[in-house]
């Protein structure tokens, strides 16, 4: 028989493993005082390269550990995934159609890893008030939806004062 445990996974043993799988000896999940569990790099990774690939479960509801696969589909991973924090400034894209994350800019070790949540999800499990510090903070983040319809709202105001 096979022993299929490896101690330096996030996934449980009965997940199979997948090529650019995160271990632990890449990645540590740390529980922060404001923004709650996030990821931490141990390794350097360029513009381009391969962060990780992520499984999960599919389900038709929204929670704090999905990503959107298209609508009414969001991807379930509460292991690793689920714990990437959100940045309006993310050092990493995420593409739902291959599971992959991929670094934007220079990772190093000790840097969280970061997404931009509206870039996946029509609407959050929750809203929230955005404190990353970015020059281009959105400020609140709630789905890209809601960010369409305020850029939308915004542009009709514009031209009307424009139109005056």
């Amino acid at each position: 028989m096979i022993d299929d445990h490896v101690p330096d996974r996030f996934y449980p043993d009965f997940y199979p493993r997948f090529t650019h799988e995160p271990t632990k000896e890449r990645f540590s999940i740390i529980k922060t005082e404001d923004v709650g569990e996030g990821i931490i790099s141990h390794s350097t990774f360029q513009p381009g390269e391969i962060v990780f690939r992520f499984a999960g479960v599919l389900l038709r509801e929204v929670t704090l550990f999905t990503l959107q696969l298209k609508e009414g589909n969001h991807l379930h991973d509460p292991f690793f995934m689920g714990k990437v924090l959100h940045s309006c400034d993310p050092n990493m894209h995420c593409d739902m159609e291959t599971q992959t994350f991929t670094a934007l800019k220079e990772i190093k070790p000790g840097d969280f890893l970061t997404m931009d949540y509206e870039t996946t999800e029509e609407e959050l499990f929750r809203s929230f008030e955005c404190q990353c510090g970015a020059p281009n903070c959105k400020k609140l983040i709630m789905g890209k939806k809601f960010r369409l319809q305020h850029m939308q709202e915004a542009s009709v105001i514009q031209h009307a004062v424009a139109g005056t």
